[in-house]
């Protein structure tokens, strides 16, 4: 019986190999956004706002303090706030790209 892989642990990674190399394009999109010249989703900043609150703040719904398990949570919040950084980095390009076009 042959062994079969799963692609999902390589797209799993992809998201934040993606999100590293755009990361001037992050920087430029969260000036953007400060500045008011780019509407970022509400759904977004729901998402960055909560993830970055659950990493910091000591109440987790598993506490930190068990060794493996307390850790698991924090990784998947920052890796769900991962795949929609992504996600929004790819609508600010097609947003530039329509900019420039237009």
């Amino acid at each position: 019986m042959s062994k079969f892989t799963s692609a999902r642990p390589v797209q799993n990674i992809r998201h934040g190999v993606q999100l590293f190399r755009s990361r001037k394009t992050l920087w430029q999109m969260i000036r953007e956004v400060l500045s008011g010249s780019y509407r970022m989703s509400w759904l977004t900043i729901l998402i960055i706002l909560v993830s970055i609150a659950y990493i910091v703040f000591p109440f987790d719904l598993i506490p930190d303090f068990i060794p493996f398990l307390g850790w698991l949570d924090d990784g998947v919040v920052l890796y769900l706030l991962l795949r929609r950084l992504v996600r929004e980095t790819q609508r600010f390009n097609r947003f530039k790209a329509m900019e420039r076009k237009g």
